[in-house]
């Protein structure tokens, strides 16, 4: 009899579990944080006149803080109820960019 090994998966992720309990924490503390961003993106605009472009940028980060972190935060904990290989790789993304936007907002205010 011949014996078969299974086919190796190309998702390493899929094999390591506590990937998606980082990210799970990871994407809690970006939901937390869209507070913490919203405030400083309403002090910087503070200092529109002395720093024109920050301020823009500032801006733009606070609106995507509370608008599209929410969102990838939801697709990351909605593709963890999915088993599928494609959504799991999609949600992993969602997951790891849902903490830029109130990271740079928070930073970039603190520059100001």
């Amino acid at each position: 009899m011949h014996d078969t090994t299974p086919a190796p998966t190309t998702d390493g992720a899929a094999e390591n579990p506590a990937v998606d309990g980082v990210l799970m924490w990871t994407t809690t503390l970006s939901v937390a944080l869209i507070p913490v961003a919203l405030l400083f993106g309403g002090l910087a605009q503070m200092a529109a006149n002395v720093h024109p472009h920050t301020v823009s940028v500032v801006t733009a980060g606070w609106w995507v803080s509370w608008t599209a972190t929410p969102l990838l935060a939801l697709a990351f904990r909605l593709s963890l109820r999915r088993p599928r290989p494609a959504l799991a790789r999609a949600g992993r993304w969602a997951g790891w960019m849902a903490t830029v936007p109130p990271t740079l907002t928070i930073l970039l205010a603190l520059g100001l």
